[in-house]
């Protein structure tokens, strides 16, 4: 009895000085063996289940864990001090095992599980295949008071290494927390690898927890090599129940090391033993590492997370009297939490010694990425128009405080060409923050006392789902030959309702000598020192330029239906004129005004009515209608039909036998005939009426 009261004694004593600590894992995604991680029964259905074991080296040698589930079916408790775990070799060697019991149970209630770890430094030369784990029961009914009730051998192929892509679940206090690797860049420096790497870690328990103090591990074929948090505000995260949250490691190994087959491990200081430190997880990092030679694609690490950068053109658009180098990068997160959008500069380097310092656009709904999204930000710098280079790298940099630090290096020689809209199709813009259509509906050329305005036509439509200001225009007229002529941009200021259109004009002075029917329509998206323009100001170049075929001018001027001004069609359907008795020009005008309501914005909304007696360039009468606007010495023209009887006093009476009727559509006090028809003085004629 005294015997049993002294054996007693000692097992409690072991429990109370067991080290404490927060984690012990549970089933993970590591490979497993049927045969490793079997049930024993206790008694009943309740049973013990070896979960998990590891093996990492230490400064010692190595540490050797094991992790078991006691599950208690019956209507009793299990005392776990009646249980306990022995360690040896195949050949007889025994190692002290150590439990860890964190709740400091020592029951296991019914119809409930506890975990149990175990602990043991062994020799660096051991591995899990030559030692054996037995399970026992203190009986004190048996030789040595210990009875045997399951042992666990593990084969040569074991391993608890979570694979690419994998979790493993951890207990963190009373929380379930699943880690998973979530990406690693490994850069290839001078003498060492550089690497940055992030784990995620999901609390799928109730209440937050905070990050237990980990130290990480790369694990490679000569050794173990650590690895610091990033961020400090990653070390002190607080895993809040389902929130994902991302902690970024870095450090370095050096070149002389294989860089295939690493590990990360994850491993916790135990309580008051500084040289133990007990494994959370081994995980597979599997990697490319970047080399020094440039390319199209890099990936930088910065205090926030790892981005993939990629160079996908390089254009050239005319300006004045240079070229903008537009440099498109997409920049994609490649982390599994939301990231901010990097804050880039970039330096375009020409045949290795030219420096063109560019300016960056972003998109203007641009502020984060979301896990795996990407994105596009735009560097234009300036060159003359008639240096062609044959190299041309991309240099770009982020600022962190006072420090600017180059965090990549791009390249591309080749020219993108500029992409090429032809007449008759849309060209739609699905950049975020630009999201819009863009059609040539229309040209037409307004003759002047002194010059001629060739002008496009253009239906910009708002594609997003909220009311927008779409973009301010630089655009150019191109001839076949490649001239270029610089044009000048009508559009509103005003937002744009969802899948409503602003009309836009585009309009230069063409030499009579060029061929109008050739022309085609550079245009971008304009942007000054701030960003991309919305509303006014004076471009500093352009972006996201394409080129619009033109439709075929519309010649035909006998029909006074269906006449096109701005979101207007007007069909006339009267007009009457002859010389009053007081020696009056008596005039009676008519006509129909429907409106397109899709347009939200326009410039267009009057015509010009004249009477001419052509020979002589003499104009009886001229008369401005303003379609839906008011103004002085003007006819307002509502949706519907419209009617206007008119007199005007006549300074010199001038008879001839035949007058013409001219309406125009006018532009900067430019004038486009729509309609002309011979008419005579008569004061029962509608020269309108399709009978005359």
């Amino acid at each position: 009895m005294q015997t049993k009261r002294r054996l007693s004694f000692m097992v409690s004593m072991l429990l109370i000085f067991a080290l404490l600590v927060n984690v012990a894992p549970f089933v993970s995604a590591a490979s497993t063996s049927s045969g490793v991680n079997k049930k024993v029964y206790l008694n009943g259905n309740s049973y013990v289940q070896l979960t998990d074991a590891s093996l990492v080296p230490s400064t010692n040698g190595a540490v050797a864990s094991f992790t078991f589930t006691m599950y208690n079916a019956g209507s009793t408790s299990i005392n776990v001090i009646d249980y306990w775990a022995r360690l040896k070799t195949k050949s007889g060697t025994k190692y002290t095992l150590t439990l860890l019991d964190k709740d400091k149970l020592k029951t296991v209630s019914p119809n409930s599980s506890a975990t149990l770890v175990f602990y043991s430094e062994v020799p660096a030369s051991v591995t899990l295949d030559k030692l054996v784990l037995d399970f026992i029961k203190f009986d004190f009914s048996v030789s040595g008071y210990e009875k045997t009730i399951g042992e666990f051998t593990f084969p040569a192929e074991y391993s608890n290494s979570i694979p690419a892509g994998g979790f493993k679940t951890v207990k963190i206090n009373s929380s379930n927390v699943n880690l998973r690797v979530d990406q690693i860049n490994v850069y290839k420096a001078t003498d060492k690898y550089n690497i940055n790497l992030s784990y995620v870690a999901r609390n799928t328990s109730q209440f937050g927890v905070p990050l237990p103090e980990y130290n990480y591990y790369v694990q490679t074929s000569v050794g173990l090599y650590k690895l610091a948090v990033k961020n400090t505000s990653d070390a002190n995260t607080t895993l809040e129940p389902s929130v994902l949250n991302s902690i970024r490691l870095t450090g370095s190994v050096p070149t002389s090391v294989p860089a295939s087959n690493w590990k990360l491990i994850i491993t916790q200081k135990l309580s008051g033993d500084s040289s133990v430190e007990l494994p959370v997880g081994t995980f597979a990092i599997p990697f490319t590492v970047n080399s020094n030679s440039i390319t199209t694609k890099s990936t930088f690490t910065d205090e926030v997370g790892t981005y993939d950068v990629e160079l996908q053109s390089v254009q050239r658009f005319p300006w004045n009297d240079e070229d903008n180098v537009v440099a498109k990068v997409l920049v994609k997160n490649t982390e599994s939490v939301y990231l901010p959008l990097p804050s880039l500069t970039g330096t375009l380097i020409i045949d290795e010694n030219i420096s063109l310092d560019s300016q960056v656009i972003s998109n203007t709904g641009d502020v984060g990425l979301a896990p795996g999204a990407s994105t596009t930000m735009t560097f234009v710098g300036k060159l003359p128009y008639s240096y062609n280079w044959k190299k041309l790298k991309l240099q770009l940099m982020e600022k962190s405080g006072e420090t600017t630090a180059q965090v990549a290096e791009i390249a591309k020689n080749d020219v993108t060409p500029i992409y090429s809209v032809p007449n008759g199709s849309v060209y739609k813009q699905l950049s975020n923050g630009s999201q819009m259509s863009v059609q040539a509906t229309d040209v037409r050329t307004y003759s002047g006392d002194t010059d001629d305005l060739f002008a496009a036509y253009l239906d910009i439509t708002n594609n997003q789902t909220r009311s927008a200001y779409l973009p301010y225009w630089v655009a150019y007229f191109k001839a076949d030959n490649g001239n270029l002529y610089p044009a000048t941009v009508v559009k509103s200021p005003n937002a744009i309702s969802p899948s409503n259109k602003d009309q836009v004009i585009a309009y230069a002075n063409i030499p009579q000598t060029v061929n109008h029917n050739t022309l085609q329509l550079l245009i971008g998206e304009a942007f000054d020192n701030n960003g991309l323009l919305k509303k006014e100001g004076t471009p500093a170049g352009y972006i996201r330029a394409v080129t619009l075929g033109l439709p075929a001018e519309k010649t035909d001027t006998t029909q006074y239906k269906d006449l096109k001004v701005g979101p207007y069609n007007v069909d006339l359907n009267y007009f009457n004129v002859y010389i009053g008795d007081t020696g009056t020009l008596e005039i009676d005008l008519g006509g129909n005004v429907a409106r397109d309501y899709s347009y939200d914005a326009f410039s267009q909304s009057k015509l010009l009515f004249e009477l001419e007696y052509e020979p002589s360039g003499d104009v009886l009468w001229s008369q401005q209608v303003n379609l839906e606007s008011k103004s002085d010495n003007a006819i307002q023209w509502k949706v519907g039909d419209n009617y206007n009887s008119i007199s005007k006093d006549l300074a010199q009476t001038k008879f001839w036998s035949r007058y013409t009727l001219h309406v125009y559509d006018t532009l900067n006090g430019n004038k486009k005939l729509l309609f002309s028809k011979d008419v005579k003085f008569s004061s029962i004629t509608n020269w309108l009426d399709g009978q005359h």
